[in-house]
């Protein structure tokens, strides 16, 4: 019987690194939860604005508004559509206890990635069609009376603001998206 080789290895890759599998388990798990905390937050406000902006639908559909109610509504349904892809795209993936822990974690990376890339997709675009008929029938609304001068300058600021929201929710999720490719390289060269 031979001994190993292991002087040969260690020669071989003097600085390579193990992963402790306690520390991947406690990566994967403070992970998970974070992944859970801000899903829960998301969850909690859009049933906040499907809330609001139902009731605010039907008040407009009420008053005889009903291009209002209707863009109200188109928000409500873009926001289910959210939460939808919400818990289709970006909820923590099944841990299969088969499964090596870098392997799950980075399966979790990969899945909060594709995600988060796809935000201006799946979360944002969803929300487009609403807003835009909201602004345009408010300022349909008040070209009636004052004019479209004055109703497209009214309109200009709110709806840069609302559009420049969209914006930045997508350029922030497209930054940490390039966070966990970092990590995701991190892991495939541990491989």
């Amino acid at each position: 019987m031979t001994t190993p080789p292991l002087p040969q290895w260690c020669d071989t890759a003097p600085d390579a690194a193990f992963t402790v599998p306690a520390e991947c388990s406690r990566r994967a798990d403070r992970f998970a939860r974070r992944v859970r905390i801000r899903n829960g937050i998301e969850y909690a406000a859009g049933a906040l604005v499907i809330v609001l902006f139902g009731a605010a639908s039907v008040g407009a559909a009420i008053k005889g508004e009903g291009l209002i109610a209707l863009s109200l509504a188109l928000i409500v349904g873009g926001t289910l559509v959210i939460l939808r892809n919400l818990a289709r795209r970006a909820g923590n993936v099944e841990r299969l206890p088969e499964e090596p822990c870098l392997a799950h974690l980075r399966r979790q990376y990969a899945r909060q990635y594709a995600a988060l890339r796809a935000v201006p997709v799946w979360y944002v675009g969803p929300l487009i069609p609403g807003c835009a008929l909201l602004y345009a029938s408010v300022a349909a609304g008040v070209a009636e009376v004052a004019g479209w001068r004055t109703a497209l300058s009214g309109i200009v600021g709110p709806a840069a603001i609302t559009f420049g929201i969209f914006a930045a929710i997508a350029l922030l999720n497209l930054l940490a998206a390039r966070g966990l490719k970092r990590q995701l390289d991190a892991l495939d060269a541990l491989a």
